[in-house]
């Protein structure tokens, strides 16, 4: 019920409740008077005479000459009448302002704990259609401001894991550059080549770093960044991406196996980002190899209307609790197990990202000494036949 619906109501009950009950005392206070005080029968007046107002008032008053103890039923009933007014006012009034001032009350005290930072409660809902609208708005805006105050939470959380990890990783290879230049200027690269051997290790871990800085600028900007879309066959795509980091796997120990479908699967695909998902996860598979050799197998497949890559290695393997959160931003599983692995946790992040950006999606199949399987799936597109 609306609130204008509500005055109307109480103003109608206000006006017809004491109506009903003063005259309900009024018959009962005439009934009694005429038992009381019998009427005389006069010839003096007739009933015609007493229509008209002054034969009547001073009828009355002659009575109340002869009768004063009438005086108190009058006033007996005048007080009642009154007492009747002003109980069935007041309390509709106090009725009406309590239905409307409650939730108001509740709104302020919704709003006290929102100043005081207090959002773990609920705006209760209110019986007038207004006052309810208000409180649901309310609510809904305490609602979103818990959820905004979580985000920045979260916020807070990954800037102070950034700093953390970007200066445990930076400080690796930076100190490990400062040790081989102080090594060169003291002279103890006497040869040319450990000389040689200074500048590679050098070089490797400047690139490192610049690897590093390149996944925080594309993280931070991922929003921002604009794909390349075009149809091209995903298995192909594959086929080269793997040709190009055999040379990496084979200087790292790693055993290779393929099994690419030869059936062409179209694709919408951005190739220099989707390359840098691949990257990730051929250069994971090597980070975490269990042991000095490992194995690396990657396989495509047509089905259920998309194409599935899988690439299965041998190495270390991710601890259950631990599968969800690697695509979490700077994220590394158990650092306990890869202390020494570098990376800043924003790999696997950015992977997901880039693969939902094509429509497609990724997870990992793993366990802890058991290796891991990423399988990535990407939609076919639906206006090229497949044979």
């Amino acid at each position: 019920m609306n609130i204008k619906r509500k005055f109307i109501i109480s103003n109608i009950v206000m006006l017809v409740a004491p109506i009903l009950l003063i005259g309900v005392v009024t018959v009962v206070f005439l009934a009694l008077f005429i038992v009381t005080y019998p009427a005389l029968s006069t010839n003096e007046i007739s009933q015609i005479d007493l229509l008209h107002p002054k034969t009547l008032i001073e009828s009355i008053g002659s009575f109340l000459e002869k009768n004063p103890d009438a005086v108190r039923y009058v006033c007996l009933w005048l007080f009642l009448d009154i007492l009747i007014i002003t109980g069935v006012v007041t309390g509709i009034t106090t009725l009406l302002s309590k239905s409307i001032l409650r939730p108001i009350k509740e709104l302020i005290r919704a709003a006290q704990n929102i100043k005081d930072g207090n959002l773990d409660f609920e705006v209760m809902r209110a019986p007038d259609a207004e006052i309810d609208e208000l409180c649901r708005v309310f609510d809904e805006m305490r609602r979103r401001l818990k959820e905004s105050k979580r985000v920045q939470e979260e916020h807070i959380k990954e800037r102070k894991m950034l700093i953390a990890n970007i200066s445990h990783d930076l400080k690796t290879p930076i100190t490990s550059i400062k040790g081989y230049i102080e090594g060169i200027r003291d002279g103890v690269a006497d040869t040319p080549e450990k000389m040689n051997r200074y500048l590679e290790t050098i070089y490797k871990k400047a690139n490192a770093i610049d690897e590093m800085i390149n996944s925080l600028s594309i993280y931070s900007e991922f929003s921002k960044l604009k794909f390349d879309f075009e149809l091209g066959d995903f298995n192909e795509f594959v086929l080269n991406i793997v040709d190009e980091h055999r040379i990496d796997l084979e200087k790292n120990n790693m055993r290779l196996e393929t099994n690419i479908s030869e059936k062409p699967a179209i694709v919408k695909i951005d190739y220099e980002k989707m390359r840098r998902v691949f990257a990730n996860l051929i250069d994971n598979a090597i980070k975490y190899k269990d042991g000095t050799e490992g194995y690396l197998c990657v396989c495509t497949e047509i089905a259920r209307g998309g194409v599935f890559a899988k690439l299965s290695d041998s190495g270390i393997g991710i601890g259950e609790g631990e599968i969800e959160k690697v695509f979490e931003a700077f994220y590394r599983a158990d650092p306990s197990r890869n202390s020494g692995i570098g990376g800043s946790g924003l790999g696997l992040g950015i992977a997901k990202q880039i693969v939902e950006a094509h429509g497609g999606r990724i997870w990992l199949k793993s366990g802890e000494n058991r290796g891991t399987m990423a399988v990535l799936y990407l939609p076919l597109r639906g206006d090229v036949e497949h044979e």
